[in-house]
């Protein structure tokens, strides 16, 4: 048990004076106000409690009882688990009285209002995330929360888990939204990720068609041999190959959303986080697509009879296969190559940010691999030049 000493600090304007506690800790003098203010005569100094004369002393003493037991708490725990508790760190837990049991516990209570404003696949990827942290240990406490310990994460992810780097990176970005949280709630001095050394990475999970395999698709859909429902599947794809859309974003796209030079929509994941309105100008091809689909209606969504996405998925292997297309077709190919063929065409990185609706330019740089295979087919006009 803890050495405690109960006293009063200077008298006020009103003729009371604060209480404290005090008690030494690594050497060093802790005091911790009791939040009690009284008269000098109603102390008694000796014994560390208010005087039963006083009004209010069975409440008041009981505080300061409490205060006393929420310390001896702190020292225990962190005595069992033969952790050396800081004066810095036993601030940030008698602050946190009995609020966050652990890391996890904070999570939790992290999430009871962030999944309000977030998708549901948003609150997917951080449940993903809080688990695969639970598997590597089970209970990590705040004080865990350190440079070092991500970095064994990292390479625990890398090396036990065989993630990808992207996936890695993923995650790491998702646990600093909870510690940059911990950060302003003053339970962590510091975000212990901020300078943690990753490994650069590109985003590979959805390929692009090329133009040759985009004009096979399209030839397809002209000739119209599909049955009905792969017939109308192919129409989708093509959509968001010509219109940049997720396929959330595009489902959800509306009739009245659409003029007559651009329609305008705002990225579903980003509604609860930093919404902007996204304008996209009508292609040809795009305008012919929106205009079949619209069967004359003047209101309502536009893809009012899509299948699921994993229907989705399903129906466009088959239709590569009838397209002689070897890539594995997925919904996600049709907005990375709407992404490729504009940054092939115009090398303006600026434009594509706008229209793909990122919020920074660090995301549209995963199509950066476009302009580096133009430059080794744009070196090659050397090669005429003989030596």
């Amino acid at each position: 048990m803890a050495q405690f000493r109960v006293y009063l600090k200077r008298v006020n304007s009103k003729g009371e004076a604060p209480v404290y506690i005090s008690l030494y800790l690594n050497r060093e003098k802790v005091e911790i106000p009791a939040k009690i203010s009284l008269p000098p005569k109603f102390f008694d100094e000796k014994n560390g409690v208010i005087k039963p004369s006083y009004e209010y002393a069975k409440d008041k003493n009981l505080i300061i009882s409490n205060i006393k037991s929420s310390i001896n708490d702190i020292l225990v725990r962190y005595r069992l688990r033969n952790e050396k508790l800081s004066i810095e760190t036993f601030w940030i837990e008698y602050r946190n009285p009995g609020k966050y049991k652990n890391f996890f516990d904070f999570c939790s209570c992290y999430q009871q209002l962030r999944f309000q404003e977030v998708t549901p696949a948003t609150r997917k990827k951080h449940l993903s995330c809080i688990n695969n942290l639970r598997k590597y240990k089970e209970i990590v406490y705040i004080d865990d929360l350190n440079q070092d310990f991500f970095r064994k994460y990292v390479l625990y992810l890398r090396n036990r888990c065989g993630q990808a780097e992207i996936t890695i990176n993923k995650n790491i970005t998702i646990l600093s939204v909870y510690l940059n949280d911990a950060v302003k709630k003053g339970i962590l001095k510091e975000n212990p990720t901020h300078g943690l050394k990753l490994r650069g990475c590109r985003e590979t999970t959805a390929e692009a068609l090329d133009e040759q395999e985009l004009e096979a698709l399209a030839d397809l859909y002209i000739a119209g041999s599909l049955p009905e429902n792969y017939q109308h599947v192919l129409e989708f794809f093509l959509f968001m190959c010509f219109s940049s859309l997720h396929i959330g974003d595009a489902k959800a796209l509306t009739i009245e959303q659409i003029g007559d030079n651009e329609f305008w929509y705002m990225r579903a994941k980003m509604l609860n986080i930093r919404p902007r309105v996204v304008r996209i100008p009508l292609s040809a091809p795009l305008w012919k697509i929106i205009d079949k689909q619209k069967r004359g209606r003047k209101e309502g969504v536009l893809w009012d009879n899509i299948i699921s996405v994993q229907k989705v998925n399903q129906y466009l292997k088959k239709i590569a296969e009838a397209a002689c297309i070897e890539k594995k077709l997925s919904a996600k190919v049709g907005r990375h190559t709407f992404a490729t063929f504009y940054l092939r065409k115009t090398k303006d990185m600026n434009a594509l940010k706008e229209l793909m609706g990122h919020t920074s330019i660090k995301q549209t740089l995963v199509y950066a691999h476009v302009l580096d295979q133009d430059k080794k087919e744009g070196i090659q006009v050397f090669n005429d030049f003989k030596l």
